[in-house]
């Protein structure tokens, strides 16, 4: 008899609030960016003051505020699901790449993976460990994203990888839940063999 979690739909909702903060982050990224673009401060570190890192750093800011400002303003009117998790698999709806419906069956592990975002933070993530990575990665049409996924998949064993950063949860309950699932789904699979 299948166990009544293996049929349980959940949906985990887009978080609008920390929605709403990423935009806001996005938008201060873009106008410091802009500001350095501007204004040239000058400061008294040789490092900081050097014409090639104000450079990188201003227009690094400018693409990473307007990038955030588009993706974190579409989401905040995004009504679907962040994340639905069912006897079929998980279907993200969290990042820039879409998935879809990954099937347990394509999964191999769940397991986190944390990185260190900036000398004082970290960013936690789910990781989704994939039987046959490059169907994932060949799924994606646009040849930037293409990459990028392909550098996750080097550098962190798997291009598909859970932030909450946007979800109405926290990186530990996804973490228990989706691993919960994933092995209820083994076990019923090997129940069957």
């Amino acid at each position: 008899m299948p166990d009544m979690i293996e049929n349980t739909r959940i949906e985990i909702p887009l978080s609008k609030t920390k929605l709403a903060k990423l935009l806001l982050f996005s938008i201060i990224f873009l106008i410091i960016g802009l500001w350095m673009v501007i204004k040239d401060p000058q400061i008294s570190n040789p490092v900081f003051n050097n014409p090639v890192v104000k450079i990188f750093a201003s227009y690094g800011a400018i693409i990473m505020g307007v990038l955030g400002s588009y993706y974190f303003s579409r989401k905040l009117f995004d009504n679907n699901p962040g994340l639905v998790i069912n006897e079929e698999g998980i279907y993200d709806n969290t990042s820039i790449f879409k998935f879809g419906l990954i099937p347990w069956s394509d999964i191999s592990q769940i397991y986190e993976r944390t990185i260190q975002a900036t000398a004082t933070s970290r960013q936690h993530f789910v990781t989704i460990g994939l039987t046959k990575p490059g169907k994932y990665i060949t799924k994606e049409t646009n040849t930037l994203k293409r990459k990028l996924l392909e550098a996750n998949a080097k550098s962190y064993g798997s291009p598909i990888h859970i932030s909450t950063n946007g979800l109405k949860t926290n990186h530990q309950d996804l973490f228990i839940l989706m691993s919960e699932r994933f092995e209820n789904y083994k076990t019923g699979n090997s129940d069957k063999d």
